[in-house]
C-alpha cells in the first residue's frame, strides 16, 4: 500500500480569511512567476496562530482506500457489507468514491462524503447515527488496512508544530554584532504579536553551536551527526569539526589535519547548505521549516542533495518558495514532494496543486534550450519534407518585406530553437500527442520528448481512419493539414519547365 506521510490538507484562519492548501507532502514547493505572491503566502503559513490551524493529516493514500472500497463493494452483496455501509445507497456510494479518486482528499473528507450519501435502506428501520457511523467506519478501515486511524488522526490534529523561517537575507558572515538580518526581516514582514516562530538567518550559528557543545550528551550528539553529514556529502569523508572559538565572532571549521579556518572561507554553496540544514539537525521535536528560495548559491547537484537531506528527516515538514526548475525534476521522481502553483488572478493570490508541471515550467521562464534541447519540434513525414520546408523557410525570410520580422526569424536556428522530427508516414499512429496521457499503453507519449510540437501532415492522410480527428483533438492549432496530397505539390511549376 502506498503511504503519504505528514499530509496536511487544510490550513485554517489567516487574516480572518479561510484558505486551503491541498495535496501537500513532507516537502512542498511554492512555484510561480515573480510577484505572484509566493513569499506572502509562505509568511502567512508561518505567522498563522497555532490555535487557528486545522490539520487533517493521514498516512493513508485516500485514492487507494476509495479504490479498495469500490473493489470490495463490487465483490460483496449488500447483506455482507460492513455495518456502517448497510444504510447507504450503494449506487450513490460508488459514485462518491469515484469522485474522491479524481481529486485530492483526506481521510476526514472521505468519511464525511460517504456519510452524506447515507440513505434509509428498505431492509432497515433506522438511519445510522453520524458518530456511530464514523466509529464503525474507522474500525472497518483499521481492520481492512491494518492501521490505527483514530490514533494518528488525533495525534496530528492536536500537534503544536514549532516553526522556523529562513529568509532570503541570510549569511554566516557576522556583518554586525546584532542580527540585523533578523531585525530587518521581522520589521518588514512581521509584527511582534504575529511572528509565528524562530527566524534563522545564520547569525546565531556561533551561539547555537556553543550551547549544544556545552550541553547534554544528546545535544553534543546532534552536532556530531551534523558534522558527519557535512563530511560525507561535501568533504570527501574527511573529518569535520565545527568550532565556536573563544574570542571569535564566527564559527571555525577544521577539515582533517588542516588548520582551523573561518567558516566564511568555505564556498558560498557549502555555507548555504549549512544555513539551510543546521536547524533541521538540531531540532528537538518535529518542526515546520519555511524557507525562501533555497536554491541560492546551489548548483543542480547541491539542490538535489539538499532535498534528499530534508527527505531523510521525515519528522519535519518543509515549505519553500523557489524559481528553480530542478526541483520540478525531483517532484516527478519522488512521492514526498508536492508542487504548489501560485498565481495572481484578478488581484488575488491563488495557491493550487500543480497538476501539469509543464505549465509551471513555462511560468518560470525555463525553455528546453536551457538544458541544451531545442525549444520546439516540427514533425514531418520524411527527410524530403524536411529539405523542402528548410528551403521554403529560407526563401520566405529572404523575400519578406517586414525587415524587423525577417531579422527576428533569422535569429531562430535549427537544432536550437526548433528541430525537425520525422514520423515516417503510418508510423504516426505509434505516437500519442495528447497532454493528458489518454493514448494506449502501446503508444509513445510525444510530449515527453518535446512539449511544443507542430505537426505537418500531407493531405493524403485524410480519410485514413480517424487520424486527422485524433491529431486535431490532441494538438489543436499545432496540427497543420496540407491542402495538397503531397508536399511536392507545392513546388512551383516554372523551375521544372526551365530545367
Amino acid at each position: 500500500m502506498e503511504i503519504n506521510t505528514n499530509l496536511i490538507e487544510r490550513i485554517g484562519k489567516v487574516d480572518e480569511e479561510l484558505w486551503q492548501l491541498e495535496n501537500t507532502r513532507q516537502i512542498n514547493f511554492f512555484i510561480g512567476p515573480n510577484n505572484s505572491g509566493k513569499s506572502r503566502k509562505l509568511r502567512e503559513l508561518f505567522t498563522g496562530a497555532r490555535e487557528s490551524w486545522t490539520y487533517d493529516i493521514s498516512e493513508l493514500n485516500i485514492r487507494y482506500v476509495a479504490d479498495e472500497l469500490l473493489d470490495y463493494l463490487e465483490k460483496s452483496s449488500t447483506a455482507h457489507t460492513p455495518f456502517t455501509l448497510k444504510y447507504i445507497h450503494l449506487g450513490k456510494l460508488k459514485h462518491c468514491l469515484q469522485k474522491i479518486k479524481s481529486q485530492p482528499n483526506n481521510f476526514e473528507t472521505l468519511i464525511a462524503t460517504v456519510y452524506s450519501e447515507s440513505r434509509h435502506n428498505s431492509a432497515y428501520t433506522r438511519r445510522v447515527d453520524e458518530e456511530e457511523f464514523r466509529s464503525n467506519f474507522i474500525k472497518w478501515v483499521d481492520t481492512r488496512f491494518a492501521l490505527s486511524v483514530e490514533k494518528f488522526t488525533v495525534e496530528y490534529q492536536t500537534r503544536n508544530w514549532p516553526k522556523v523561517y529562513i529568509p532570503t537575507l541570510r549569511s554566516l558572515r557576522q556583518v554586525a554584532e546584532e542580527d540585523i538580518f533578523e531585525a530587518r526581516t521581522a520589521k518588514d514582514y512581521f509584527s511582534t504579536s504575529s511572528k509565528g516562530g524562530e527566524i534563522f538567518t545564520g547569525h546565531s550559528l556561533y551561539e547555537d553551536l556553543k550551547e549544544h557543545l556545552l550541553g547534554s550528551h544528546d545535544k553534543r550528539q546532534k552536532v556530531r551527526d551534523f558534522e558527519r553529514y557535512l563530511s560525507e556529502n561535501f568533504f570527501f569523508g574527511n573529518d569535520i569539526s565545527l568550532v565556536p572559538m573563544v574570542d571569535k565572532d564566527v564559527v571555525y571549521v577544521k577539515e582533517g589535519d588542516d588548520e582551523d579556518r573561518p567558516i566564511y572561507d568555505l564556498g558560498d554553496g557549502i555555507q548555504s547548505i549549512i544555513i539551510l540544514t543546521f536547524k533541521v539537525f538540531m531540532a528537538e521535536e518535529p518542526t515546520m521549516f519555511f524557507i525562501e528560495e533555497p536554491e541560492h548559491y546551489l548548483h543542480a547537484g547541491l539542490q538535489r542533495t539538499l532535498i534528499e537531506t530534508f527527505a531523510k528527516h521525515k519528522e519535519h515538514m518543509f515549505f519553500m518558495t523557489t524559481h528553480s526548475n530542478h526541483f520540478l525534476d525531483l517532484a516527478q521522481e519522488r512521492d514526498d514532494v508536492s508542487i504548489q502553483r501560485v498565481s495572481r488572478i484578478n488581484g488575488e493570490t491563488k495557491v493550487q496543486p500543480a497538476l501539469e508541471l509543464s505549465d509551471v515550467l513555462s511560468e518560470l521562464g525555463v525553455r528546453a534550450s536551457s538544458v541544451l534541447l531545442a525549444n520546439c519540434s516540427i514533425w514531418v513525414e520524411g527527410v524530403t519534407d524536411k529539405l523542402y520546408l528548410r528551403t521554403y523557410l529560407k526563401k520566405y525570410i529572404e523575400e519578406l518585406d517586414d525587415k524587423d520580422r525577417a531579422n527576428k526569424l533569422k535569429s531562430l536556428h535549427e537544432n536550437l530553437h526548433y528541430v525537425f522530427t520525422e514520423y515516417q508516414g503510418s508510423n504516426i499512429t505509434h505516437w500519442d500527442f495528447s497532454s493528458d496521457k489518454s493514448g494506449s499503453d502501446a503508444q509513445t507519449p510525444a510530449k515527453k520528448l518535446s512539449q511544443n510540437i507542430l505537426l505537418i501532415a500531407d493531405a493524403d492522410i485524410d480519410g485514413k481512419g480517424d487520424r486527422v480527428k485524433a491529431l486535431e483533438s490532441s494538438l489543436g492549432d499545432n496540427f497543420l493539414l496540407l491542402e495538397w496530397k503531397e508536399i511536392e505539390n507545392y513546388i512551383p511549376f516554372n523551375p521544372f519547365v526551365e530545367m
